[in-house]
């Protein structure tokens, strides 16, 4: 008897705790609809990012095709080919030598097609770690993500 006279009061103190729940999501709906329906969420509409770009005029010729503003998808018209293949202009690229190559005792194999960067150090400063690259003394005191690795690796195969 003593448990059920509790388990009535337990009830009792769960009845106003529900209603308290129901209240404050009721209210937050009610919020949610009044913001909707004042404008406030038109606040966050989107922006023309496009006010103040002066367009000039486009003349498409063969094979290019006009597409306006709206189709592109930008502010202002432009010339537009659906099926051209043009080759890339590498010529921005003379002079520059793509680095050096892979250190003589690097693994032929697993170095191959390997560019290494430039070393800005003189050459007793520079040393082999057993990967393709030369690297700087000052280099290879720091320990990046691959040197961590590399060490945890052997590390564990030494376990």
């Amino acid at each position: 008897a003593a448990q059920a006279t509790s388990g009535g009061n337990n009830a009792a103190t769960h009845q106003p705790l529900a209603m308290q729940h129901f209240s404050n999501a009721a209210f937050l709906v009610a919020s949610s609809i009044m913001l909707l329906l004042s404008g406030t969420a038109n606040a966050t509409s989107a922006i023309d990012t496009c006010t103040g770009v002066q367009c000039v005029a486009v003349q498409c010729q063969k094979p290019f095709k006009f597409m306006n503003a709206k189709d592109a998808g930008t502010c202002c018209p432009l010339c537009w080919a659906d099926n051209i293949d043009v080759p890339e202009d590498r010529s921005w690229a003379k002079g520059l030598s793509g680095g050096v190559g892979p250190n003589n005792n690097a693994d032929p194999v697993l170095c191959r097609g390997v560019m290494c960067p430039a070393l800005g150090c003189p050459e007793f400063e520079q040393s082999f770690d057993g990967r393709c690259c030369t690297k700087c003394a000052s280099a290879a005191s720091n320990i990046g993500p691959a040197e961590f690795a590399k060490k945890y690796d052997d590390m564990k195969k030494g376990e």
